[in-house]
């Protein structure tokens, strides 16, 4: 099975999802670590490679130091770009664009990333997919917990 890729507009689903909205009102920074959280979990336990691309005018980055190739990418643009811009340059130069699945609200960049071959979901969408990764998740360890309870 060939990798997946998930493109994650930040702010776009921040303000998309109300209980990120409201963390991000009181508190910017811990709005995009609890949305980056949720992500790594989906980058670890699913076949998704999942990036993470913020406006970098709100803040500075959520990690730093060496990465590894299986790590999951969290890009901030900066100043003089949107996290637009970065997810249409990433998906053009992909070479992959049909593998990739970009996650945003914005109209137009649903239409610009569609235009460039990649495809488009919601954040609603991407809730439903944490939920049902959580939810496979929560089973697994719930089985695995059952059957070394009879050994």
């Amino acid at each position: 099975m060939s990798a997946r890729y998930l493109v994650v507009d930040g702010h776009s689903v921040i303000f998309a999802w109300p209980d990120l909205r409201k963390q991000h009102d009181r508190n910017r920074a811990a709005a995009r670590k609890a949305l980056a959280e949720r992500l790594q979990h989906l980058h670890d336990t699913t076949p998704w490679r999942v990036t993470l691309i913020l406006d970098g005018k709100l803040g500075t980055a959520i990690a730093s130091g060496t990465r590894k190739p299986t790590d999951m990418v969290i890009s901030y643009a900066t100043a003089d770009q949107t996290a637009d811009s970065i997810i249409e340059r990433l998906v053009a130069a992909s070479g992959v664009a049909p593998e990739i699945l970009v996650i945003t609200a914005d109209e137009a960049e649903r239409r610009v990333v569609e235009s460039l071959g990649a495809g488009v979901a919601s954040p609603s969408w991407l809730r439903e997919e944490l939920e049902r990764e959580g939810a496979s998740f929560a089973g697994d360890l719930e089985r695995v917990h059952r059957s070394a309870r009879w050994k």
